[in-house]
C-alpha cells in the first residue's frame, strides 16, 4: 500500500478556496440566471476589494456560510492609520489634565456639519423606466462621490469622525423615509447632541416635507433634571419639533445619582413592561397624523379600512410610523417598549438590524423600523465609541477613549483603584495607561504567557461599563442646573420623579440578578477564559 503524502495546511486552505470558486461558477439551481447571477457576485467582490485598502468593514460573517448574505448590510467605516494609532497610544502614556466638567455642557453645533448638505447622501433622481442595473450604478456612482467630498472636507478639517460608509445601510432610510408618514427620531438621552443629525432632520422636514418627533430614549440612565432639561433645549432650538421622553426599561433612580453605586451593583435582568411614554408617543403620533388628514381634506382615522374583494391594501392604508436614528439608540426596544413585548431582535452590537422591518402596533398604525446609521459629524471618535456606535471589541486603541472619560468625570473614584507606582512614587500623576493598568489588575485580567496585567482587556471592560450605562457619562445642555427646570417642565420633572419611586418600590419587593447581563456577561467569561485560568479565583471587588 503507497505511503499517503503529506497535506499541509496551506494546501487545505488553496484546495477549500478553489471548490468555492468552482461552486461560484456552477449553473445556478432552481430556474436562476447563472449569468445575471454570477456578474452580481463578481461585482460585489471587486466593490469589496477596492474598498478594503480604505475601509474596515465589521460584524462580517465568514465567507462560504448561511449568513454570508449578510455582510451586505455589514457596517462599513473609514480604517485609522497606523500614525494615528501610535500617536494616540503615546498620549494616554502623558498625565491626565485637572479634571473639568465644563467639557459635558454641548449644544447641537459643537458636532453638526459645518456644510448641511454634506451631512445626508440624499437619493439621485430615479423613474419607473429606468432598470434595476441602470438605477444601482448610478447610485453608486452619487453615493461615491459624495464619500470623496466628505473625505475631503475631513483632511481640510484636520481630523476624521466614523460615519456609514455603506451604501445597502443608507438605501435601508431612503426606503424607511419614504414609506412612512412621521418619522421618529431615537437619540440616547446621553448624547443627544451627538445622536441628532441637524442635516438628516433638514433633508426631512424641508425636502421630504415629514413630521419628526424627537424621542429621547434611556431616560432611566440619567437624572430627570438632566431629562427635562434636554427637552426644554430642543423644544427652543427647534420650535416646529415635539420631543418625547421615552424609557422601555425604568430603572433605579438613587443609582443614576450616584454611578459608584451603579458600577457596584450587579445588572439585573430587565423584564418587558409598560414603558414609560409610550402612551404619549403614539398620542401624538395620531395628532401628527390626523391634522395631515384635515389638510388633505380627508376623514382622519387610524383604523384599517374596509378593502373591497380581491384588493390589497395600499401604504395609504395605514399610518406608518417609521423609527430612525444612530445605531444603539434603543429604536429597536423601543418598539418591543410600545408593544410590550419582544417583537424585535435588540443587541449591545452596533448593527445588529441588518434590514428595515414593519410592525403592526394596531389594525391602522404600523411601525417601521430602520438599521442604525452612523451620521457625518464632527464629534471626535472617542465619544462616538462611547455611545456605541462602534463595536468596543473591534476597536483597536481604546485607551484615547479612557483619557477622554477621565478627563471630564473622576474615573479613578468611581473605578476605586489604586496607582501601580504608590510605593515607588506616591506623587505618581495618573495616566489613562495607568487606569488600565490598574483596573486589569484589580479584575485579575493577565496575560497568558508573562502574568503581567493585560492593559487592553481592561480598557475593553472600561469601555464597556460606560457603553451599557454601569459608569454614567451623559452630556449636559448650555446653562444647566438641576434646581433651574421651570414652568411647565416643573410638572414633567415631578411625573419623572414620582416614577423613578414607584419603580424603585416595586423592583425593592421582587428583583432578579445575574453575575453578568447577556452579551457583556458571554464577552467577559470568554476573556477570562482565554486570559489567566487562576483569575477566576480572584474575587473582584
Amino acid at each position: 500500500m503507497p505511503r499517503k503524502q503529506q497535506f499541509s495546511s496551506k494546501q487545505k486552505k488553496q484546495q477549500l478556496q478553489d471548490k468555492r470558486k468552482r461552486k461560484q461558477n456552477e449553473p445556478a439551481k432552481f430556474g436562476l440566471d447563472s449569468d445575471d447571477d454570477n456578474s452580481e457576485k463578481k461585482k460585489e467582490e471587486t466593490e469589496l476589494s477596492n474598498s478594503t485598502e480604505e475601509e474596515r468593514r465589521l460584524n462580517t460573517q465568514p465567507v462560504g456560510t448561511a449568513h454570508e448574505r449578510l455582510n451586505k448590510y455589514c457596517l462599513v467605516f473609514g480604517k485609522e492609520s497606523k500614525e494615528e494609532v501610535d500617536q494616540n497610544i503615546k498620549l494616554s502614556k502623558k498625565p491626565l489634565p485637572a479634571l473639568d466638567e465644563s467639557l459635558l455642557v454641548t449644544k447641537v453645533e459643537d458636532y453638526a456639519m459645518e456644510i448641511l448638505d454634506l451631512g445626508m447622501p440624499k437619493r439621485g433622481k430615479w423613474s419607473y423606466t429606468m432598470s434595476k442595473q441602470k438605477l444601482e450604478l448610478a447610485e453608486q456612482k452619487e453615493f461615491r462621490e459624495w464619500c470623496s467630498e466628505l473625505d475631503e472636507y475631513y483632511q481640510n478639517l484636520g481630523r476624521a469622525s466614523y460615519y456609514e460608509r455603506n451604501l445597502e445601510t443608507w438605501r435601508q432610510l431612503w426606503r424607511t423615509l419614504e414609506m412612512s408618514d412621521i418619522i421618529l427620531f431615537v437619540c440616547d438621552i446621553r448624547y443627544p447632541t451627538l445622536h441628532f443629525s441637524h442635516s438628516v432632520y433638514k433633508y426631512i422636514t424641508e425636502e421630504l416635507d415629514r413630521q419628526v418627533i424627537l424621542v429621547l430614549n434611556k431616560v432611566d440612565m440619567v437624572h430627570p433634571s438632566v431629562s427635562v432639561s434636554w427637552k426644554n433645549y430642543f423644544e427652543h432650538k427647534f420650535p416646529e419639533i415635539r420631543v418625547v421622553l421615552f424609557s422601555a426599561f425604568p430603572d433605579e433612580q438613587k443609582l443614576v445619582e450616584n454611578t459608584g453605586k451603579r458600577l457596584l451593583k450587579k445588572p439585573t435582568i430587565k423584564k418587558l413592561g409598560w414603558a414609560y411614554g409610550a402612551e404619549s408617543l403614539i398620542q401624538l403620533a395620531k395628532c401628527h397624523y390626523d391634522k395631515k388628514k384635515e389638510i388633505k381634506g380627508e376623514t382622519p382615522t387610524t383604523e384599517k379600512p374596509s378593502i373591497a374583494e380581491g384588493g390589497e391594501p395600499s401604504d395609504e392604508d395605514y399610518v406608518t410610523i417609521g423609527l430612525i436614528g444612530q445605531p444603539n439608540a434603543g429604536k429597536s426596544s423601543l418598539i418591543n417598549g410600545i408593544l410590550q413585548d419582544k417583537k424585535v431582535s435588540v443587541s449591545k452590537t452596533p448593527g445588529h438590524t441588518k434590514h428595515f422591518q414593519t410592525i403592526f402596533y394596531s389594525p391602522g398604525i404600523r411601525l417601521c423600523d430602520c438599521p442604525g446609521l452612523v451620521f457625518p459629524t464632527i464629534a471626535p471618535k472617542q465619544i462616538q465609541i462611547l455611545s456605541g456606535m462602534y463595536p468596543v471589541a473591534q476597536v483597536k486603541e481604546p485607551y484615547s477613549v479612557v483619557r477622554y472619560v477621565a478627563e471630564r468625570i473622576d474615573l479613578v473614584s468611581y473605578l476605586r483603584i489604586v496607582h501601580p507606582c504608590l510605593e515607588e512614587e506616591p506623587q505618581a500623576p495618573w495616566t489613562a495607561w495607568y487606569i488600565c493598568f490598574a483596573w486589569a489588575d484589580k479584575n485579575g485580567y493577565h496575560t497568558a504567557r508573562t502574568g503581567r496585567p493585560d492593559v487592553y482587556r481592561g480598557a475593553n471592560s472600561i469601555l464597556r461599563l460606560l457603553v451599557t450605562g454601569r459608569l454614567c457619562l451623559r452630556l449636559l445642555p448650555p446653562e444647566y442646573s438641576p434646581e433651574g427646570v421651570g414652568g411647565s417642565y416643573k410638572d414633567i420633572l415631578k411625573e419623572l420623579i414620582s416614577f423613578a419611586t414607584k419603580i424603585e418600590i416595586e423592583e425593592s419587593e421582587e428583583e432578579e440578578y445575574s453575575d453578568e447581563s447577556s452579551e457583556e456577561g458571554e464577552e467577559m467569561e470568554k476573556d477570562q477564559k482565554m486570559g489567566n485560568k487562576f483569575s477566576l479565583l480572584q474575587e473582584i471587588d
